[in-house]
Order: C-alpha cells, then sequence, then structure tokens
C-alpha cells in the first residue's frame, strides 16, 4: 500500500505541474490539462492522508504496548 501512496503523490505532482505549466504557457488544451491537474492534486492529497494515517497508527500502537508494559508491571507488583 505504501508503493501505490508513493506512486499516487509522484503522479500527482507531475499532473499538477504539468497543469501549471499549460496555464502560464497558454496551451490550446488548457482545459484538459487543468482536470488533470486538478486529479493530481486530489493524488497528491489522499497519498498524503494515507501515510500521515500511518504514522498516526504508529505512534497508537506504541502507546498502547507502554500501557500493556505498564499494566504489568504495576500488576507483578502487587503480586509480591
Amino acid at each position: 500500500m505504501k508503493k501505490i501512496a508513493i506512486f499516487l503523490v509522484i503522479a500527482g505532482v507531475i499532473l499538477a505541474t504539468l497543469a501549471q505549466y499549460a496555464y502560464t504557457n497558454d496551451w490550446m488544451w488548457f482545459k484538459v490539462f487543468h482536470t488533470l491537474g486538478f486529479l493530481g492534486y486530489i493524488f497528491i492529497i489522499s497519498g498524503l492522508a494515507y501515510f500521515s494515517l500511518w504514522f498516526i497508527h504508529q505512534l497508537s500502537k506504541d502507546e498502547k504496548d507502554k500501557i500493556r508494559r505498564y499494566y504489568h508491571q504495576q500488576h507483578s507488583e502487587k503480586e509480591a
């Protein structure tokens, strides 16, 4: 899934750059490239959203492990 997200971000950057280039140089098919640029922005946002959610998931997983270790440490001290 990470490879797909990286590909989406790279493709989005290329499409958005191409749309901006078409706008500044007054290409004849500007409307087509403008639409592709919008699609590129969607790709960029989707890829970055995946990575931000993955990062949040990793942080929460680490916190769960810390809580579990703390709980087991407290529980073993009560038994002793």
